[in-house]
């Protein structure tokens, strides 16, 4: 089932578990089951944040993939939990990557149902593949698209704002103020002091750390995240007086009541890659008793302690990545952009951080590098699960190539494609006709759509290796 923001997906989800209950005559009360007995219904997300989500969602227990699964580390060799049959739901499921989605299938078995919720049109898994995206274009499992939406009045603009987006537009009221959105023009050196004076008038009016997010394309660069976050860490958790108990580590300097990332995936201490969580306690090395300095993070409830050795998985989270925000909703949501990171403006980025805001969404800087992303489209990740699915569920169109399939690229000038049948390594391999000559011209060059194999017919790496090689 895929969905953009308020066509109902979270409704549907929660339909359906009360559906298969009665079907079933299920009880939801998870605490009447036990070890010998699980609950049927498993519900999973791959943060923690999403799926708390779904948990608030259902009034049922929800958890990470990795959790549902007991990955105890990121490894691809692992034997996994035994799930009971019943009924599994995958939120979220555009963050899921190629890896962990095989881990999860080894650990499914006839007799169970499985769900797959996401948005096809946010942001692909960080890591490779793009697995949601790639079994809906197949046509080889039962799908729903939901395009009505729901959640929306009469003063709400953000919904509609991220449609439009996703339609490859910008609303005609786009700079134009509205109840819950609103633009700033900017030149990128005006952005932090835009965004910090953003943040102040938000803070005022009792917004809370927690509530305010900034979110931005890359990290670099005068609107990028590190020069943002030590200046909202200022204004948002002040160093009130010099025996303010304070840890560096490199250019951070972390305060009790700052808010923090998470880097990395740590299934042991039950804290993933994305997640956001706030220092509640400082040890310094001369009263710990690892003699360390020591930082005591809240993560919803989960308070992990990192030692100094620690400290690389985590940062400030003041300001953070569009991609690190999947999965999670803020109240506010400050996004700046600029010409600066034009080579992250796509589509996918700008939908992905407008479906952030839940309430209030503030957009920062040239209106060109809005423009810029709504008219590129991400091209497509080259994968095979498309033919591979198709091939196996034997269905119509199977012999459709993954270029066929993602948007179409221009062709490299003076070649075609031709069937390989010479006794090539791999069956039906497609290559550029031998006839098609390798020359550079000036035509060529000005299109910037030069073959990298020009001039280099009958060369093989082996040519440049020595024999001490």
């Amino acid at each position: 089932m895929t969905g953009g923001p308020g066509t109902g997906k979270t409704t549907v989800t929660d339909g359906i578990v009360r559906t298969y209950a009665r079907l079933h005559d299920l009880s939801l009360d998870a605490n009447q089951y036990n070890s010998d007995d699980p609950f049927p219904i498993m519900l999973a997300a791959p943060t923690g944040r999403a799926a708390k989500r779904i948990s608030e969602t259902t009034q049922l227990p929800a958890s990470t993939i990795h959790r549902l699964l007991g990955l105890g580390v990121d490894t691809q060799d692992f034997a996994p939990n035994d799930l009971p049959d019943g009924l599994l739901i995958i939120d979220e499921m555009s963050m899921v990557d190629t890896y962990l989605f095989r881990t999860l299938l080894t650990a499914l078995h006839p007799g169970m149902q499985i769900v797959l919720v996401g948005d096809k049109d946010q942001l692909p898994s960080v890591g490779p593949g793009q697995v949601f995206a790639d079994l809906l274009r197949s046509g080889a499992l039962p799908q729903a698209a939901l395009t009505h939406i729901h959640r929306q009045d009469a003063d709400s603009s953000i919904i509609p704002l991220a449609h439009a987006v996703n339609a490859g537009k910008l609303p005609d009221d786009f700079t134009q103020p509205q109840v819950d959105r609103s633009f700033l023009a900017c030149t990128p050196s005006q952005v932090p002091e835009v965004v910090g004076q953003v943040v102040k008038r938000a803070a005022v009016k009792q917004f809370s750390i927690a509530d305010i997010q900034v979110l931005a394309p890359m990290y670099r660069g005068t609107a990028g995240i590190d020069r943002l976050n030590p200046m909202l860490q200022n204004i948002l958790n002040p160093k009130r007086s010099a025996r303010t108990k304070t840890v560096h580590f490199g250019d951070t300097e972390y305060r009790i009541g700052d808010k923090i990332l998470q880097l990395v995936n740590d299934p042991n201490q039950n804290v993933f890659n994305g997640e956001i969580g706030q220092i509640v306690g400082i040890t310094l090395a001369k009263e710990a008793p690892s003699k360390t300095d020591e930082l005591t993070i809240d993560f919803d409830g989960n308070e992990i302690t990192y030692k100094r050795s620690d400290f690389s998985k985590i940062t400030l989270a003041y300001a953070t990545s569009i991609h690190k925000a999947q999965g999670s909703e803020f109240p506010m949501v400050i996004l700046p952009l600029t010409l600066q990171s034009r080579r992250m403006l796509r589509r996918n980025l700008l939908y992905t951080a407008i479906t952030r805001a839940k309430s209030f969404l503030i957009l920062v800087g040239e209106l060109a590098a809005f423009e810029t992303a709504v008219g590129e489209v991400a091209v497509n990740r080259h994968t095979g699960l498309v033919q591979r699915l198709q091939q196996v569920f034997d269905i119509e169109g199977s012999q459709t190539t993954v270029e066929e399939a993602a948007e179409p690229q221009p062709a490299l000038p003076q070649q075609s494609a031709q069937i390989d049948t010479n006794g090539s390594d791999s069956d039906n391999e497609v290559r550029p006709a031998k006839t098609a000559p390798h020359q550079l011209t000036p035509a060529l060059a000005a299109s910037q759509k030069i073959d990298p194999m020009i001039g280099m017919d009958g060369i093989t790496p082996q040519m440049f290796m020595t024999k001490e090689n």
